[in-house]
């Protein structure tokens, strides 16, 4: 199913993903985290994702408060989400070269970079339009 970029059910789409995926349940065992996708202007919106014990178990717009008390907040323009998705960029590098921005603790984004790295590979696997 084909789904809207910068949309909840795009979000929703990569939880069906990963949630139907035997693997993830093993690679993201450790990962008990909530976090916000922000899409700047000209999309304008953010996404809320909680992620435990490989299992997403919440999709939803994200509030003002979500932006507070998650975890992680990693925000950038809509063009450098869809290059990531559609694997024109590498996300590491958006990251370094300051295209995209992560509030949380770092030394835990990096510990768990195979489980965070798992997650945004599974995006990429969402047909969207």
């Amino acid at each position: 199913m084909t789904v809207k970029f910068g949309t909840v059910d795009f979000y929703q789409a990569m939880a069906d993903q990963l949630n139907n995926d035997p693997a993830w349940a093993d690679i993201g065992k450790d990962l008990s985290y909530s976090m916000v996708y922000v899409f700047t202007e000209p999309v304008d919106k953010r996404f809320f994702a909680t992620f435990d014990q490989g299992k997403v178990t919440g999709v939803r717009e994200a509030t003002d408060a979500d932006a507070d008390a998650v975890d992680f907040v990693i925000t950038g323009p809509p063009d450098v989400w869809r290059g990531i998705f559609e694997k024109k960029i590498n996300p590491t590098a958006a990251l370094t070269t300051g295209k995209m921005k992560v509030k949380g603790k770092m030394t835990t984004l990096l510990k768990n970079m195979k489980a965070f790295s798992y997650v945004i590979e599974a995006m990429t696997k969402v047909d969207f339009e």
